[in-house]
């Protein structure tokens, strides 16, 4: 039995593949819905699939609250922060989110401004508040995909040189 924490394409595709391949399969999601910053169809539809195909999910939990080991039988039993409880589980795969690691970059020193989770605030050019300054990617806290962030690197990339 696996449990799989996270509302991300990450999580979900976790998720997805230990259920196909036969592991009895629970996804934790903090909020209402995975993916549920993507298109309303596209979450709600992935949501009755997941469903449909037996994957177990546990919604607005507002996280992990704690994990503890059994001794002697090594199952583990997960603690939600909503206190709600899953017993007997093998495995537990950590897929949530995080915070962007700028706190070295003292961007509060330059002036640059910052979003909630301290994403750095940019427009759609990627330019921050200070000329000569740009951000790229996860940092930016828009759609968080490795292929977005390639994509609005060479964008501004050939913006500049």
């Amino acid at each position: 039995r696996a449990v799989v924490v996270g509302a991300g394409y990450i999580a979900v595709e976790l998720a997805g593949v230990l259920q196909a391949l036969g592991t009895e399969t629970s996804l934790v999601v903090r909020k209402e819905r995975a993916l549920r910053n993507f298109d309303d169809m596209i979450s709600e539809t992935l949501d009755t699939e997941m469903e449909r195909h037996g994957i177990t999910i546990f919604r607005n939990t507002n996280g992990v609250s704690k994990i503890s080991l059994d001794d002697q039988t090594a199952l583990k039993t997960v603690v939600l922060n909503n206190g709600e409880v899953i017993k007997d589980v093998d495995v537990v795969i950590m897929a949530a989110g995080r915070r962007p690691a700028v706190e070295s970059l003292n961007l509060k020193n330059v002036g640059v401004k910052q979003k909630d989770g301290e994403y750095i605030s940019v427009n759609e050019y990627s330019e921050t508040n200070i000329d000569g300054v740009y951000a790229v990617g996860d940092v930016c806290g828009n759609v968080e995909l490795t292929p977005m962030a390639i994509a609005a690197g060479r964008r501004l990339a050939d913006r500049l040189f």
